[in-house]
């Protein structure tokens, strides 16, 4: 299941404080973990973006589930010989599917993937880029997968712990993307630490 919802956001002063907010990307690929509205206020924008999405928005009917909590992280990807203030961006992000990689890592790992029940991609405003589309293997990784154009204030939801994907490159310019996964039992990286819980 995939799920496109343009011009997602409706109130403007919450895209203009994630497009304002110089902090929004300053840390691309750190990973962080909130229990959710019901255990404790939102404060900061990342938890703001995700109560919006799934508390006072959420486009899709997907009946009684337990949620745990969020985890959230950016990214940015950049083209080739686009890279500012000595800092270098990946210019793509290869195929894989979301689940616990620091329990994955551990010694004596079973091989039972922990991964979240659904998750979501959102393109803020404010970046100028070509390429850099989703592309999410739903008939299998042996097939062609559907591309989704990375497009300011478009929502995509899939399961990204059960479908596999990648960001294909970034031709110009820089993209920056908020994911953001629901679980429905903490993941053991929360609990062990390699996950900040915010």
């Amino acid at each position: 299941m995939i799920a496109v919802f343009d011009n997602f956001i409706k109130d403007q002063s919450l895209l203009d404080e994630i497009k304002n907010d110089g902090s929004f990307f300053s840390d691309p690929g750190k990973y962080k973990y909130w229990k959710g509205w019901w255990a404790k206020d939102a404060d900061n924008i990342y938890q703001r973006l995700t109560q919006y999405i799934f508390n006072q928005n959420f486009p899709l009917d997907i009946g009684a589930i337990n949620i745990d909590g969020f985890e959230y992280w950016t990214g940015i990807q950049e083209a080739i010989g686009n890279h500012k203030d000595g800092v270098k961006f990946q210019d793509k992000l290869e195929m894989h599917l979301d689940d616990d990689v620091n329990y994955r890592a551990q010694p004596g790992y079973d091989g039972v993937r922990l991964t979240p029940i659904m998750g979501c991609v959102y393109y803020p405003e404010g970046f100028t880029f070509e390429g850099g589309e989703l592309a999410i293997y739903t008939d299998g990784t042996d097939n062609e997968p559907e591309i989704i154009k990375a497009k300011p204030n478009r929502l995509i939801i899939f399961n990204p712990g059960q479908v596999a994907h990648c960001v294909l490159p970034v031709k110009t310019g820089r993209r920056g993307a908020i994911a953001i996964n629901l679980w429905d039992k903490e993941p053991w990286s929360v609990a062990n630490g390699f996950i900040k819980l915010q």
